[in-house]
């Protein structure tokens, strides 16, 4: 009977121990990420994925995103990766885009990935607006980096009519 008592009581304080091992480790990955830290990073992306369409600055505007992003335009196919990203963006200067103005409403999430929603205002010259609309984006972390993973957007214009026959 002793020796079932003292077996038992050392298979109960390994238990704890591991137990407290892991709690411990439980604690360091949650202390490791700050959805404030987040978030401030997710604003300042916001500004350079903003500001590449000003200039013209495609690297910028891609280095916003994952290599293995996908983006998700209205009325047009998904499109993935770096090329077709850049390839979209290049599309949007030539129509003569200038700025896109983000305005985050709500960011939640954790280590694995985090939300973002949000309203967009896409701008040509002079500021001015041509299209208004909202945006949901899923966020991943990359090397320290927060950076856009899935992007998909939509306007809050009316659709065109169909054309007349």
């Amino acid at each position: 009977m002793k020796h079932t008592f003292i077996k038992l009581s050392g298979l109960a304080l390994v238990t704890l121990l591991f137990g407290a091992c892991n709690n411990e480790t439980a604690k360091t990955e949650t202390a490791t990420f700050s959805l404030d830290s987040a978030k401030a990073s997710i604003a300042a992306s916001n500004n350079v994925f903003g500001a590449s369409w000003a200039t013209g600055d495609s690297v910028s505007f891609a280095n916003c995103y994952t290599a293995d992003a996908c983006i998700n335009p209205p009325n047009m196919p998904k499109m993935c990766g770096t090329a077709a990203i850049s390839a979209f963006f290049n599309g949007g200067v030539k129509m003569g885009l200038k700025n896109i103005v983000l305005a985050t409403e709500e960011v939640f999430g954790g280590k694995e990935a985090v939300i973002e929603t949000g309203t967009y205002d896409m701008q040509v010259a002079g500021n001015v607006s041509v299209d208004k609309g909202k945006y949901i984006v899923m966020w991943k972390e990359v090397d320290g980096k927060w950076k856009m993973y899935r992007d998909v957007w939509n306007s809050d214009l009316p659709a065109n009519p169909p054309p007349a026959k």
